[in-house]
């Protein structure tokens, strides 16, 4: 599970962390985002740009770029993210702005400044490497076509109302969009259907209570992700993990809840 620290901290402006083997599904951030690889490697597809990063290697992701990661193997991460707030002068320079190539060659230079400990810190690191990634960079004019819009819009729908009624045909009336035509589309750029994408994300979020929340059962962490039914949370979280509710809990070395 990734961005972990994103939702223990909704209110973050700069976060830095390390994780591990780092695959998600397409997905978009309000934020910037620095994927640093410090061993293995893996697969980074932004807009219709793939990268193949390897230990050093990085990419800069700006906001509301489509984006997915994939590890078949092994990768060994630092992630940063940051919102534009905390570089307003660098954010309004280019806003609306998209680089031709996400690809970033010098981070190994500021290894040893990756976590920095105050405000003033987190601005000189987060403005030295936007300097560096820009001087090497052209940049264009961010026109997105209508199926990156109608995905965007998706995509947000699921974040903000996974737990509750959040099927396909809901999306579509909220969204003002025809059912057949969200469920293609959605399906043709996310590389999965609505429902799959809709059932990833419930589980990571249940992967997350289950780690996380304090005392919380496992129906309460399935009604909390929008499952009704025990039985569909069951099966969908040992799909998609490998193991049920349960036998996540007596790995992480907690009770059992029932």
């Amino acid at each position: 599970m990734i961005y972990e620290k994103e939702w223990e901290n909704p209110d973050y402006k700069f976060l830095s962390y390390k994780t591990e083997n780092l695959s998600w599904y397409i997905h978009f951030h309000v934020s910037y985002e620095i994927c640093y690889v410090t061993d293995g490697e893996m697969t980074v597809t932004i807009g219709g740009n793939e990268y193949f990063l390897k230990k050093g290697d990085a990419v800069i992701i700006f906001p509301y770029q489509l984006h997915k990661y994939e590890t078949k193997e092994f990768s060994r991460l630092h992630i940063i993210t940051f919102m534009p707030e905390l570089v307003p002068s660098f954010a309004e320079e280019y806003k609306n702005m998209i680089p031709t190539d996400n690809f970033f060659m010098m981070m190994e230079k500021y290894r040893e400044w990756l976590y920095p400990n105050d405000l003033f810190m987190q601005k000189g690191l987060v403005y030295s490497i936007m300097g560096s990634f820009v001087k090497y960079r052209t940049f264009y004019v961010s026109y997105k076509n209508n199926e990156d819009v109608l995905l965007i819009k998706s995509l947000k729908f699921i974040e903000n109302n996974y737990a509750g009624d959040c099927s396909l045909r809901t999306a579509a009336e909220e969204l003002s969009y025809g059912y057949c035509h969200l469920s293609r589309t959605f399906k043709q750029f996310a590389q999965m259907t609505y429902n799959d994408y809709l059932n990833h994300y419930r589980i990571n979020r249940a992967v997350y209570l289950l780690k996380t929340g304090k005392k919380m059962r496992i129906q309460d962490v399935a009604a909390a992700c929008g499952y009704e039914s025990m039985c569909s949370f069951n099966r969908n979280f040992k799909d998609f993990t490998g193991v049920t509710p349960s036998e996540m809990i007596a790995k992480k070395g907690g009770r059992k809840r029932k």
